[in-house]
């Protein structure tokens, strides 16, 4: 293979390294200014490999070409909004480094200058540099893509100052300069990157499970009532329970292409369907019904009784779940006990983290480390399957169990 390329005849394209590293590599790191061009990256994966996409919202981004990527699994995205120039596409153990952005002019049209690394050392320090820019950036969620599309369309003939648009919509990311203090994070910004990409890893994966047990009618009449994301939920539950025994099988599970997965999600599906042991309490329709009740408005919550709100809140599986870990095995009482049985508090608490105003993930942040919110004995699935559970259409019901069986089914998720 050459070494330079510049898109012309005498050093060829760019676009064969790139297309031929992707397919024999199972890990992209990929950082352009400028995207237009993501058919490559959604397939790679597609096929299992993982993806990290660090994008420029600026006028030359495509948000279709984002689009196509943000809710596929093993694939993330992230963003800035200035001082980002790096043209750095990494694969296993060789990178391209050069002039290109992720670009049809970047990758065939336009006379570019490109090279190989190879070089183990040399790739290492690009991955370093890459994971730099990476950690500086912010999650490219649904929301801000809405937002940066909307704006980007608004805004397009205002050249003069259109980052600065771009920025008060979707919030400045910018990398690390020279200055010390620019390399600082808080520890909330840390931990909202951390817990936004898990968000998106989750919903993607729930997702596409969703839809294949939908389109091909894997459904069980006895649970027609409670919705699909609830039933999906079910549907993972009942396949940790049955054929995950332990921590190795999921833990040392393989990414798998799409298909793969497929063929899994729709072998097990069909089991599904037919086993008279699906795993389901049998006052699980009940209990569902009484979360909504109790939680899925802020007067449900108010008016509730100190007693309905535990019943309710037993009703969450990541909840009720402590009871294995504890001595004493009372959830509800160690529950209540961790919150000083201020009942005032719990409620405001739950208001806060399900009705609140402003975006989910600040709230889910303020509810498990702000001491204004924080509730003891109610952790992070708890409160994931609580919000899934009344607002599938923002965020499905995940809890511990759903996690590890979505990464045995070959997603790139955290499992814990």
């Amino acid at each position: 293979m050459n070494r330079i390329f510049s898109n012309g005849p005498n050093s060829d394209f760019v676009i064969r390294p790139y297309q031929t590293m992707i397919q024999r590599s199972s890990h992209l790191l990929i950082a352009a200014p400028f995207v237009t061009r993501t058919e490559e990256l959604a397939e790679a994966a597609n096929q299992g490999k993982s993806v990290s996409l660090l994008a420029g919202l600026n006028v030359s981004t495509s948000p279709e070409a984002l689009s196509a990527l943000l809710g596929v699994p093993n694939c993330e995205v992230r963003y800035l909004t200035t001082k980002f120039h790096a043209k750095i596409f990494i694969f296993d153990e060789e990178a391209l480094l050069g002039s290109s952005n992720l670009t049809m002019g970047g990758l065939q049209n336009n006379r570019e200058a490109t090279v190989v690394i190879d070089d183990i050392d040399e790739v290492d320090e690009l991955k370093a540099i890459f994971s730099e820019l990476w950690e500086s950036a912010q999650t490219l969620t649904p929301e801000k893509l809405k937002l940066f599309t909307s704006k980007r369309e608004m805004y397009k003939n205002a050249t003069d100052n259109f980052n600065q648009l771009i920025e008060a919509a979707v919030g400045k990311a910018e990398p690390p300069t020279l200055r010390i203090e620019s390399r600082k994070k808080t520890a909330k910004s840390k931990y909202l990157e951390a817990l936004s990409r898990d968000i998106e890893q989750y919903r993607a994966a729930f997702n596409e499970v969703k839809s294949l047990l939908e389109e091909n009618q894997l459904r069980r009449t006895d649970l027609e009532d409670v919705g699909m994301a609830m039933e999906t939920n079910r549907f993972l539950n009942w396949l940790r329970l049955t054929h995950i025994h332990g921590d190795e099988p999921w833990q040392s599970a393989s990414f798998k292409s799409k298909e793969d997965r497929k063929r899994e999600i729709l072998q097990f599906g069909k089991e599904w369907v037919e086993t008279p042991r699906n795993k389901v309490p049998k006052d699980y329709v009940e209990g569902y019904n009484l979360v909504k009740s109790v939680f899925g408005t802020r007067d449900g919550i108010k008016d509730a009784s100190k007693e309905h709100l535990t019943e309710a809140l037993l009703s969450i599986h990541a909840f009720l779940e402590q009871s294995r870990f504890t001595s004493r095995g009372d959830i509800p009482g160690l529950f209540w006990q961790a919150n000083a049985n201020n009942d005032r508090k719990v409620r405001e608490a739950l208001i806060y983290l399900l009705h609140g105003s402003g975006e989910f993930l600040n709230r889910l942040h303020d509810f498990l480390y702000d001491s204004e919110h924080r509730l003891g004995q109610f952790g992070r699935f708890c409160a994931l399957e609580l919000y899934g559970t009344i607002k599938p259409d923002e965020f499905p019901p995940v809890n511990g169990r759903m996690a590890k069986a979505l990464r045995f089914l070959g997603y790139n998720v955290r499992g814990r």
